[in-house]
């Protein structure tokens, strides 16, 4: 880069030129072991990566590099930010804005270091994951457009299921800006009110460099804090990411994950069936137990019936061998006796009142049956069939 002529510059003069010079240059990347590293004042990271040949130093804070709790000294990053040079003192560094264990070993150590962290504050709890419901209709999905995941998921979902709901946000799986994508995912889905059953998360398998955004601390806390219950599938079997261990549910694969959101249509319907014939076995053993139990009730009722008519004919007999001269008087009395269980049994006084009777009543709502019960001038009712009727008394004879 060629620098124009400006005549004599002071040092901060010179200094803030380079600094413009050097915000030109936009974001780099750079990969190095760290020497040096510390935090200062729980706000600023301060470190100093290398390789054979030389250093630089590198700024950043800890709102901006949510992991810094699992960089330490030897570790291998690399360095996503913008270089600068600090007016006041000359030195030049790179103000970071992301920074990433790299290669296998440094991935390893920072994925251990975090498990264990946030498996002390429970984030990976068995006793804390939701339940998923049996069958959701409203499904949101997080991936990245036009992939694998996506189509092996949805290809699954809906040869298992038909009817369902699929609301689908793309998002960066790898690179730079993956854990943003990823978060904004989650916070669009909790915060617009869709009526989700669920949320699945998904991408295809690979090596811990391509799963640092699925292990990066707040990317597992966005699946932990979310409101609608997780589904995680990331990677291949073998591939066990945090995020999977925060999730309310972890598929070894996206057609995993639809196949354990989702019955298979056939299979459900085979449970339907099982079910019903269950069921309706269960309703004729009910019903043929209730027959057993009537037919035996039935059955020893007769038997009481039978004894106590064996009884009456008994006594029947011996009265009528007994008493034969009264045996007309006893058919006569044996057939008032059931014409008055008739009478009886259909007597209402209602009938009563209707043939003409009427039923006296004082004033105190005393049935009356004597005139001693009234005076003259006294107030009385009488109620007939289809009312009451009020009178005062006039003459008691």
């Amino acid at each position: 880069m060629k620098v124009e002529n400006k005549g004599v510059l002071s040092v901060s003069e010179f200094n803030e030129l380079i600094n413009v010079y050097l915000s030109t240059m936009g974001e780099v990347n750079v990969k190095g072991e760290i020497s040096q590293f510390r935090i200062s004042q729980n706000k600023w990271i301060f470190l100093t990566i290398k390789d054979n040949a030389a250093t630089v130093e590198v700024f950043g804070t800890i709102y901006n590099i949510s992991n810094h709790r699992e960089l330490e000294e030897g570790m291998v990053v690399q360095i996503i930010g913008t270089p600068r040079l600090y007016q006041k003192s000359g030195r030049f560094s790179i103000f970071a804005n992301q920074i990433s264990p790299s290669g296998t070993g440094a991935l390893a150590l920072a994925f251990e270091k975090l498990k264990q962290r946030l498996e002390k504050e429970g984030l990976f709890d068995p006793n804390r994951k939701r339940q998923l419901p049996e069958f959701p209709e409203r499904i949101g999905l997080i991936t990245a457009k036009g992939s694998r995941a996506y189509s092996d998921f949805a290809k699954i979902l809906l040869e298992r299921m038909g009817g369902l709901k699929i609301y689908f946000y793309p998002v960066s799986v790898q690179g730079a800006d993956s854990t943003q994508s990823i978060i904004r995912a989650f916070t669009y889905f909790n915060q617009n009110n869709l009526n989700l059953d669920l949320l699945v998360l998904t991408r295809g398998g690979g090596n811990l460099e391509d799963l640092v955004s699925f292990n990066d601390e707040a990317v597992v806390r966005a699946v932990f804090t979310s409101k609608i219950p997780v589904v995680c599938a990331v990677g291949h079997e073998e591939d066990i990411s945090l995020s999977d261990l925060a999730a309310d549910l972890r598929a070894s694969t996206p057609s995993n994950a639809a196949e354990l959101i989702v019955r298979q249509r056939s299979e459900l319907l085979t449970h339907i069936q099982s079910q019903a014939r269950l069921i309706e076995l269960g309703l004729n053993d009910i019903i043929s137990e209730s027959k057993r139990r009537v037919f035996q009730s039935i059955s020893q009722l007769k038997n009481h019936v039978d004894q106590y008519l064996f009884r009456m004919q008994k006594h029947i007999v011996n009265f009528t061998n007994q008493y034969a001269n009264f045996k007309h008087k006893l058919v006569l009395k044996s057939q008032q006796l059931e014409t008055l269980i008739r009478i009886l049994q259909n007597l209402d006084y209602r009938n009563l009142l209707a043939k003409g009777y009427s039923i006296a009543y004082t004033k105190d709502k005393k049935i009356l049956r004597s005139k001693s019960q009234l005076k003259s001038n006294e107030n009385m009712y009488t109620i007939v069939a289809d009312g009451k009727i009020h009178s005062t008394v006039i003459k008691i004879e």
